[in-house]
């Protein structure tokens, strides 16, 4: 595992104060799992798109930054699926490992040159074909204060994308679906996400 930075230290505060921070239920939205495929959950936080991916009969390994949230994952768990405290910059595994990877909430966190090494990473782990599902807040959402990008008390950024910044993000992917979702909360805030389904060429030539 890299060395954790600023943003690294914010999150293992986070988990370590938060023992269920993320309720509801996953949802893997466009991403179509087969059975038995390996997938990767980037920033696994408390589990909720690993249990997705599980009850969806994947073969699962979930990542992130906060060793407290890894260690909250394998208390959950248990043997059901694989965890590691990892940089999604700086992944420990090999070229092509996984069928699919979810990174759900990942990006907005991350600094413009740590997102472009992830995209990398999680080009060079896809096999040829394989798919990414990237949810992410977007432009519009009432808890951006109309900026682009905003630090909240606990020290985490926040970054707000329009669909289209992401999928210029993930260029050199086949855009499979990209939509932005509006939610209308129970008090009238306005919740806007960017809901993105990506596929690795085949050939990266």
């Amino acid at each position: 595992m890299q060395e954790k930075d600023a943003d690294g230290e914010c999150w293992e505060r986070f988990y370590a104060e938060q023992r269920r921070p993320w309720r509801g239920i996953g949802k893997l939205g466009p991403l179509k799992v087969s059975p038995g495929s390996k997938a990767l959950d980037i920033g696994c936080g408390n589990g909720k798109t690993v249990a997705a991916l599980l009850d969806a009969g994947a073969d699962v390994t979930g990542i992130d930054v906060s060793e407290n949230a890894v260690a909250q994952c394998v208390k959950a768990f248990g043997g059901r699926a694989a965890f590691a405290a990892a940089d999604c910059s700086e992944m420990p595994f090999e070229d092509g490992r996984f069928d699919c990877v979810t990174a759900v909430h990942v990006f907005e966190h991350l600094s413009e040159k740590k997102a472009a090494l992830a995209v990398g990473e999680i080009r060079r782990v896809l096999v040829p074909g394989g798919s990414v599902l990237v949810r992410s807040f977007a432009v519009g959402d009432s808890r951006s204060d109309g900026k682009d990008e905003n630090v909240r008390g606990n020290g985490i950024r926040y970054r707000y994308f329009t669909k289209e910044q992401i999928a210029e993000m993930f260029e050199g992917f086949e855009a499979v679906s990209i939509e932005r979702v509006d939610e209308t909360m129970r008090f009238g805030a306005v919740r806007v996400r960017a809901e993105c389904l990506f596929r690795r060429k085949e050939s990266l030539l």
